[in-house]
């Protein structure tokens, strides 16, 4: 399927979502292996009340820049912005489906921001983070 681009797409349009299975070895790479981590450590997890180690927060905003880079390209490497609120833990073994849909589109200067209400899902349905990204179309 063809990535749509800003100029193809109009408010309350969804972009093509996409998945992510959360495997041990990304999280590591987020976080730095070390002992008695929530995030590298599946004992110290347990023990702090966790079915698995938890993923980096961060990792689900970069989910999102891949939805918003391949959407808007430069125009989100060089203007993008994303302010998003984590709902839920992820842990490894969950598998996270990022969504997107557009909501606005307003004049910034020579060019237009393109808004989009992210959110990320487990594999449950239940909403892990959310918020809005944007970037700029020339």
């Amino acid at each position: 399927m063809k990535q749509p681009t800003a100029k193809r797409v109009e408010v309350g349009e969804e972009l093509p979502s996409f998945e992510k299975h959360i495997v041990q070895r990304q999280i590591d790479c987020f976080s730095g292996v070390r002992p008695n981590s929530i995030h590298t450590d599946a004992e110290w997890a347990k023990k702090k009340g966790f079915r698995a180690p938890l993923a980096q927060a961060m990792m689900s905003t970069a989910y999102v820049s891949q939805l918003m880079t391949a959407f808007l390209g430069e125009g989100f490497v060089r203007g993008g912005r994303m302010s998003v609120a984590f709902t839920k833990p992820v842990v490894e073994g969950d598998t996270l489906t990022v969504r997107g849909v557009v909501k606005s589109r307003e004049a910034e200067g020579d060019a237009t921001r393109v808004t989009v209400e992210v959110r990320c899902e487990n594999q449950d349905g239940v909403m892990t983070m959310v918020g809005t990204a944007s970037g700029l179309e020339r």
